[in-house]
């Protein structure tokens, strides 16, 4: 059975050494991803193409109103603010990193602490 699907899983991106090392179920996955992948690169490839058309026609007719690439490309705003977005999320997972370990610090210094009390009254 894989034998059959070997040349239409290494067709649909999938390298011949990863293949024998795949489960069915794997390979599938795998196939579909890529083929979602590369429906995405086509998307993609259309819009900017589309874009780039009506920036000519802007050009050769009204080049006065030629809009900024942020209106040509309004994905790109919404991209920076993924970013800062996710920056900030960062930030506030390192903040919370930080103040984790300065509890467990203190929890660490309080049970040292502890222990030389304890040590101290033994003696």
């Amino acid at each position: 059975m894989l034998d059959d699907l070997y040349p239409q899983a290494v067709e649909a991106g999938i390298s011949s050494t990863d293949f024998w090392a795949m489960t069915f179920d794997e390979i599938m996955v795998q196939v579909e991803a890529n083929k979602k992948r590369h429906e995405n690169e086509l998307k993609e490839k259309a819009m900017f193409d589309y874009t780039q058309q009506r920036l000519g026609i802007y050009a050769f007719n009204d080049p006065k109103n030629f809009p900024k690439y942020e209106d040509a490309y309004p994905f790109l705003n919404q991209l920076k603010e993924e970013v800062v977005q996710a920056v900030s999320e960062e930030e506030e997972k390192k903040q919370a990193m930080l103040t984790d370990q300065e509890i467990m610090r203190q929890n660490a210094m309080l049970i040292q602490e502890t222990r030389k009390r304890k040590s101290q009254k033994t003696n």
